[in-house]
C-alpha cells in the first residue's frame, strides 16, 4: 500500500518557497510576538549564516537546549539552513540524561538563549533576536557543502533498552511528503492557526512545524505551563484562536471537564491507541483524525479518514509515499483480517540509530519485496487489516510500553532502578496508562519511595518515571524461571508506599478524600506525594478542578506541583507557610 511521492526536497527549501509566496503572512507567534515569513526566514538566515562560520554544515550536528520559543524555531530554521542537523535537548530534563544525550551525539556546537550555560559544550552559541526581513538565503556555494535531501535533518532521542537513550538519525527526504500529505489531510489554509502542542524533544514537533508552513499558516507556541491539558490548555485554544491541534488521546479528559473544544476544530489524536469511547465524543462537530508512527518513520506511517466515532478507530493507510506490510514471524504477508506485525518503508525511512550500527541492523530490514539495497522497519506493534483496508492497531509484539504518548524501554527505567541502593529486584510495566514499578528490596527491606523516586529523578526524564510504586517480597516467575508479567499484580490490590498519617485537619479530610477519588484509591496518607502513589499531570489537572469546585477556591495546577500533598496543598489553602 503506497501512495504518490512527492517530489524530493529539503525542509529549507519548504519553508523559503512559502516565504517567497506569503512573505507578509504570520509565521509563528507566540504571546506578544509575532513574526512573518519574510521576518522569520530573514532572521534564520542571519544565524545561519553565523553557523556556517563555525564550520556547521551537512551530516553536522546542533545540539539545541532552549525552550520552548521564537527563538528556538528560528534555531531550527536556521540549522536548516546551514546544511546540518538539529538534536533537541529538553531543559527539562535531569542534569545527567542532557549530559548522556549531550555526549553521545558529539554535536559540533549547542545552540542556547543568552545566559543560559551549557556545561561541557565544546563550542556554545547563544540564539538572539535579530529583526531581519532581507538578509537572502543560502545556496549551496555558501554552505561548506551542497544540502541533498539525504542529509540527516534532525535526531531525536528516544528510551533505549540498553539503559541508555539512542538517537533516531532521520533525514530530509520524508518531511515534503509528510507536511504533503496532513496539509491534505487537516485541510489546513494558509488562515489556519495550529498549536505547537508537543515538546520539541519528540518528533512529533516536526508534523506541527512542517504542514502548517507549507500550508503558509501560523505556528502558534505558548509556554509548557499554558499547555497542561484542563484548563490551562483549553484557554489557551480559546484566546488564540487556535484551528487545528494534535494531541494524545489520555489529554482530551481534562480537557472535557474544563469545557471542552471549540466546536469546528481539527483534531488529530496520536502517541498511543485511541479508545473507541474516546473517538464517539470527540468527532462530534469537528474533524477527527487518528494517526499513527514511530520516530523511525519521520512522524507518521499511516492515518486515518475522519473518525466517524463508530466502532474501533483505526489508525488509516500509509501517508503519502509509505508502504506498509502485515507479516507473520517468517516475514510472509498475512491476509488480511489476521493479525500480523507491522512493517514500513518509504522516503520517510530514517537512516538509523546514531552511532548503533548493531541496534539499525535488528530494526532495519533487507525489503524481501522492494529492489536491492531496500530497507523496511520492524515497528514492533502487531497490527490487523480491516476490508476496506485501514489497519487496526492490536498491540506490541515486544516489552516495548506506550504511555500516555510516550514511547518506553522499560529495560531503561529497569536499569536505573538497579541504580538505587537496596534495590534487588524491579519490573517495569504499563497499567491504565500509568508507568508502573514492581520492587523487591535487598533482604526484603523496602526502600523509602521518597528516597527512590528522587534518585529516579535525577537520572531520567518524568516521562520515565514511574506513576506507581508496588513493593512485593518477590517477582512471580514462569517455569524456566523468567519473571512471569501476567501474574504481577493489579497495583489498585497490591501493597503501595504510603505515609500513613491521617488526615488531622478539616481541610486535610477534604483533600485527602479528592485525591483518593482521582486516584481511585481507597485512601491517601496526607504526606504522600499525589505524583508517588499514582498521580500523572493528565490527573492533576482533573484533581485541581475538583479542588476548585468543591472548595470553592482558586488554585492554579503549577501551585499544586510545588506543593502536591494532602498536608502541603492543606497548607497553601489554608494560608499557613508551606
Amino acid at each position: 500500500m503506497t501512495g504518490a511521492i512527492v517530489p524530493p526536497s529539503t525542509a529549507p527549501a519548504l519553508f523559503e518557497a512559502t516565504a517567497a509566496a506569503v512573505p507578509d503572512r504570520p509565521a509563528a507567534a507566540m504571546g506578544d510576538t509575532t513574526l512573518t515569513y519574510a521576518e522569520l526566514n530573514g532572521e534564520a538566515n542571519l544565524l545561519a549564516r553565523r553557523l556556517v562560520k563555525h564550520g556547521v554544515g551537512p551530516e553536522r550536528l546542533v545540539a539545541q537546549v532552549m525552550p520552548r520559543s521564537i527563538e528556538f524555531v528560528i534555531a531550527i530554521l536556521a540549522v536548516h539552513k546551514a546544511g546540518a542537523a538539529y538534536v533537541p535537548v529538553n531543559r527539562d530534563y535531569p542534569e545527567e540524561r542532557r549530559r548522556q544525550m549531550l555526549e553521545d551525539a558529539s554535536a559540533h556546537c549547542v545552540l542556547s538563549l543568552p545566559g543560559q550555560d551549557v556545561a561541557g559544550a565544546p563550542l556554545a552559541m547563544s540564539v538572539e533576536r535579530e529583526p531581519c526581513r532581507s538578509e537572502p538565503n543560502l545556496e549551496d556555494h555558501d554552505r561548506l557543502s551542497p544540502l541533498l535531501p539525504d542529509h540527516p535533518a534532525y535526531v531525536i532521542y528516544t528510551s533505549g533498552s540498553t539503559g541508555r537513550p539512542k538517537g533516531v538519525l532521520v533525514t530530509h527526504r520524508g518531511i515534503p511528503n509528510l507536511a504533503a500529505d496532513y496539509v491534505r489531510r487537516q485541510r489546513l489554509l494558509p488562515e489556519s492557526r495550529l498549536l505547537a502542542f508537543a515538546s520539541p524533544s519528540f518528533d512529533a514537533a516536526v508534523a506541527e512545524f512542517w504542514p502548517i508552513w507549507l500550508a503558509g499558516g501560523c505556528l502558534v507556541l505558548a509556554p509548557a505551563a499554558d499547555l497542561v491539558p484542563g484548563e490551562p490548555l483549553a484557554r489557551l485554544v480559546r484566546d488564540q484562536g487556535i484551528t487545528h491541534i494534535t494531541l494524545p488521546p489520555s489529554a482530551l479528559a481534562p480537557l472535557e471537564e474544563a469545557g471542552g473544544l471549540p466546536p469546528g476544530l481539527t483534531l488529530l489524536v496520536a502517541g498511543e491507541a485511541c479508545p473507541a469511547p474516546v473517538a464517539k465524543r470527540w468527532a462530534t462537530d469537528r474533524l477527527m483524525i487518528n494517526a499513527y508512527g514511530p520516530t523511525e518513520a519521520t512522524v507518521a506511517v499511516t492515518a486515518s479518514e475522519p473518525l466517524t466515532g463508530e466502532g474501533t478507530p483505526p489508525i488509516g493507510r500509509p501517508i503519502t509515499g509509505v508502504r506498509t506490510y502485515v507479516l507473520d514471524d517468517r516475514l510472509r504477508a498475512v491476509p488480511d483480517g489476521d493479525v500480523g506485525e507491522l512493517y514500513m518503508t518509504g522516503p520517510g525511512l530514517a537512516r538509523g540509530y546514531l552511532y548503533r550500527p548493531a541496534a539499525t541492523a535488528q530494526r532495519f530490514l533487507p525489503d524481501p519485496f522492494g529492489g536491492p539495497g531496500d530497507r523496511m522497519y520492524r515497528t514492533g506493534d502487531r497490527v490487523r487489516a480491516r476490508s476496506d483496508g485501514q489497519l487496526v492497531f492490536v498491540g506490541r509484539a515486544d516489552d516495548q510500553l506506550k504511555v500516555r504518548g510516550h514511547r518506553i524501554e522499560p529495560g531503561e527505567v529497569e536499569s536505573a532502578l538497579f541504580e538505587v541502593d537496596g534495590v534487588a529486584q524491579a519490573v517495569v510495566t504499563e497499567h491504565e496508562n500509568r508507568l508502573v514499578a514492581y520492587v523487591v528490596g535487598t533482604g526484603g527491606a523496602r526502600v523509602a519511595a521518597e528516597h527512590l523516586l528522587a534518585q529516579l529523578r535525577r537520572r531520567l526524564p518524568s516521562y520515565l518515571v514511574p506513576d506507581v510504586v508496588v513493593y512485593l517480597p518477590r517477582l512471580p516467575t514462569t517455569p524456566n524461571g523468567k519473571v512471569d508479567r501476567a501474574a504481577l499484580p493489579d497495583p489498585e490490590d497490591a501493597e503501595r508506599a504510603t505515609s500513613g498519617r491521617a488526615p488531622s485537619t478539616p481541610t486535610e479530610v477534604h483533600l485527602a478524600a479528592l485525591f483518593a477519588e482521582v486516584l481511585g484509591v481507597s485512601s491517601v496518607g496526607v504526606e504522600d506525594s499525589f505524583f508517588e502513589v499514582g498521580g500523572h499531570s493528565l490527573l492533576a489537572t482533573r484533581l485541581v478542578a475538583r479542588i476548585r469546585e468543591s472548595l470553592n477556591v482558586r488554585l492554579r495546577v503549577q501551585a499544586f506541583f510545588n506543593a502536591p500533598t494532602v498536608a502541603q496543598l492543606a497548607k497553601v489553602l489554608d494560608g499557613a507557610p508551606t
